[in-house]
């Protein structure tokens, strides 16, 4: 997926009729590579071989994790990294990195390192997903990671956990969640 950000002064008034002047207009354009076809080339491959596919861009990632400009780190069984940069097009209306933006780093965390660990004819969906948030993060925060790790991996429900910090090791946030095992149908 690719995405390409730029500014201009103008923008269009309410109704689409006349130019309106606002500061700092951005605009994105996003393009992003159909998610069925990759899970169809993917299908025979456990959770940890897809993973390892996008990891090494021999596949491409879904596009909500390309969207948001998240990066898988580091991946083995039953853990993940996933990173992102704190960027305006992630900040609420006080500046600060949007809640949901925090949630989502979490779960694709927790998620991926429950799939690590799935084998191919296995799926799974959260059940139940909780955010702690400790410290706000802001643009000077820079990078902030999202650890992912499975914490009890069970023939039906997996729980897991996550931790959000920066380079330094600061903590910004904490979460857990439980997801149900589902087997595919064939």
């Amino acid at each position: 997926m690719t995405t390409a950000t730029k500014t201009s002064s103008t923008a269009t008034a309410p109704g689409g009729t006349e130019p309106a002047r606002i500061e700092g207009v951005r605009s994105r354009t996003v393009r992003w590579t159909d998610p069925g076809r990759v899970r169809f080339r993917l299908r025979g491959l456990d959770g940890y071989e897809q993973l390892a596919a996008m990891k090494r861009d021999d596949a491409a990632a879904p596009p909500a994790v390309a969207l948001l400009g998240l990066s898988l780190d580091e991946l083995e069984r039953g853990r993940t990294v996933f990173s992102v940069v704190a960027d305006e097009r992630h900040e609420n209306p006080m500046g600060t990195m949007h809640g949901g933006i925090v949630a989502t780093l979490v779960d694709t965390a927790m998620g991926c390192a429950v799939s690590s660990t799935l084998p191919a004819d296995a799926g799974f969906t959260t059940l139940e997903l909780s955010t702690n948030f400790v410290r706000a993060i802001t643009q000077s925060t820079g990078r902030v990671y999202a650890e992912g790790r499975v914490v009890h991996g069970g023939g039906r429900v997996i729980t897991t956990e996550a931790r959000v910090y920066d380079d330094a090791g600061t903590l910004y946030a904490h979460a857990k969640s439980t997801c149900l095992i589902q087997r595919r149908t064939r």
